[in-house]
């Protein structure tokens, strides 16, 4: 009897790349090159021609390039070309945000879509209001439709803090007119017309023209009468349109107040923030760091009240640990969810119990054990016979999980790699740490605070397997949490009171006080970084 097997070794495909990329760098049976100024990058043909467009079609005809075997880059950044040659033989490339335009450029010419693909979603992460001006333009100028859309909508929901970039001011008619008229904005009507007179008033000259027809975009019935009645009395670009003034009229706005009018430009819905788990308002509460902005968003368990957990964001999900193994979750997008008992974990791991999340797993340690939970609600022992995961920061990178410092505080890291079940230690910190906080920031790992009171802050580069001293935090910090939020590294919290946030600003490599945490009693280590796109915090309600 015949028998037959297939044989499916993706290990060989990595392998064979692995050779062809050590040949390329040797510069051996390479047939082509690559010029950038006076830079030569020797590879071969039919690895470029099988990896892009542009060079399958230059390598295919006889042509200038694939007679001599050189094709010569004009207005290029040399650097680019080098990341994407790497790409190209490795699928790996290192992305800045100060390169990132000079990249998409290369990887345009070259017609390398997945890497456009992934510098895309590269900055999406990186929004914030003032990143959206560039990013926006480039991705109308490398027609990155992804891009484009992300940057649209972020640019409805945050209107207002855009708005306060002087960026804002330059652009075009047509983009105001839909940012102030999109059904998806959360903001008030008066918001948005505080906004259009903004914009109308940096250019009155050539822009004065457009009032009207931008100000008929408005729901002109749901402008306060307050906020319309001061316009009319203290505004002299307002006062002075009969047109501006009719509209007024014919939504029968008084015009009997003069006193001035505050009007935010704060939107009421949060997509990015902080969860503050507060045992005195029994709540937890969303801490949305760039507006300076809290609002209870659901109320916290009675178990919540008194014993000691850690919390994890997994799929829409909030997860509570507590230290009695009793596991619970909300669904933090949905308004009328409530609080579920889930699967206890199979360890006592203790008061001082760290979680982390990765690849739809949540892997938990404590009391020297480890083990790791699915959305199938199934817990499973991870062995870490060789390690003492105990009051030790937890935190994931790339592929693995690393469990920082611990009892005695100790300089030890050491890393798990769950496609191989296996541990590895890595360069220890420059400072002994217990129950310090991590969190992963500027593609490294940093690390701050922890028992004896300590301020200080480091770094760690796998690529080079090293730690780097960066400036202290404000204060001493112990118990806390570490989170990145709108491409900002907080800190928050403290095992005692008064709590407050900072953050660090790494162009400046300097942390600063946001604010304290006043009338409200915090589990610090339990704070998590969450995004809740469009919920409605203040009446619990979608749109």
């Amino acid at each position: 009897m015949s028998a037959a097997f297939g044989i499916q070794d993706d290990e060989h495909n990595n392998l064979m790349m692995k050779k062809l990329d050590d040949m390329r760098k040797e510069k051996r049976l390479s047939d082509f090159t690559i010029k950038v100024g006076n830079e030569e990058f020797p590879v071969h043909k039919n690895v470029m021609s099988a990896a892009s467009d542009y060079f399958d079609a230059m390598l295919s005809h006889d042509n200038l390039e694939s007679n001599t075997g050189v094709v010569d880059m004009k207005e290029v950044d040399v650097d680019s070309v080098k990341v994407c040659i790497d790409y190209i033989y490795t699928g790996n490339a290192s992305i800045t945000l100060e390169k990132c335009e000079q990249l998409l450029h290369v990887a345009t010419i070259m017609q390398l879509s997945r890497i456009c693909e992934n510098i895309a979603e590269f900055l999406e992460v990186n929004l914030d209001p003032k990143s959206f001006f560039i990013f926006r333009q480039l991705a109308v100028k490398f027609n990155l439709k992804g891009l484009e859309e992300s940057c649209d909508e972020y640019a409805v929901i945050h209107l207002g803090a855009i708005a306060k970039e002087e960026q804002f001011n330059n652009l075009d008619k047509g983009y105001v007119m839909l940012l102030i008229s999109h059904k998806r904005s959360s903001y008030s009507e008066d918001s948005k017309l505080k906004v259009l007179l903004q914009w109308i008033k940096a250019d009155t000259e050539w822009r004065a023209e457009y009032f009207i027809e931008m100000v008929k975009r408005l729901q002109m019935e749901k402008i306060s009468t307050s906020y319309g009645s001061y316009l009319v009395r203290n505004d002299s670009f307002c006062s002075s349109s009969s047109e501006f003034m009719k509209l007024l009229y014919l939504a029968d706005k008084s015009i009997d107040k003069d006193k001035e009018v505050s009007v935010s430009l704060s939107s009421p819905f949060y997509d990015e923030g902080v969860l503050l788990f507060d045992k005195k308002s029994k709540a937890v509460q969303v801490y949305c760091p760039i507006e300076e902005t809290f609002s209870k968003l659901k109320q916290l368990n009675e178990n919540m009240l008194s014993d000691e957990y850690i919390a994890v964001y997994l799929d829409k999900f909030v997860f509570v640990l507590l230290s009695n193994r009793k596991v619970y979750r909300v669904n933090a997008w949905k308004a009328e969810s409530s609080w579920t008992e889930m699967k206890s974990m199979i360890n006592d791991h203790g008061e001082f119990i760290r979680a982390a999340v990765h690849n739809n797993f949540i892997y938990v340690c404590g009391n020297n054990k480890m083990e790791r939970y699915s959305n199938g609600n199934n817990w499973e022992i991870v062995e870490c016979s060789n390690i003492k995961p105990n009051e030790s920061a937890l935190v994931t990178f790339r592929d693995e999980i690393y469990v920082i410092g611990g009892s005695g505080r100790v300089k030890r890291i050491d890393k798990y790699s769950p496609s191989v079940g296996s541990w590895s230690s890595v360069k220890p910190m420059n400072v002994g740490r217990q129950t310090p906080a991590a969190a992963v920031y500027d593609d490294r790992i940093y690390v701050a605070g922890g028992y004896s009171r300590t301020s200080t802050a480091e770094f760690f580069n796998p690529d080079d397997n090293s730690w780097t001293t960066v400036a202290s935090m404000t204060i001493t910090r112990d118990e806390f949490s570490l989170y990145v939020v709108n491409n900002y590294l907080f800190a928050v919290g403290d095992r005692f009171e008064p709590y407050s946030v900072e953050k660090y600003k790494l162009n400046k490599n300097q942390w600063e006080k946001v604010t304290d945490l006043t009338d409200i009693e915090i589990v610090s280590a339990a704070s998590v970084a969450v995004g809740i796109p469009l919920y409605r915090v203040d009446c619990g309600c979608y749109v």
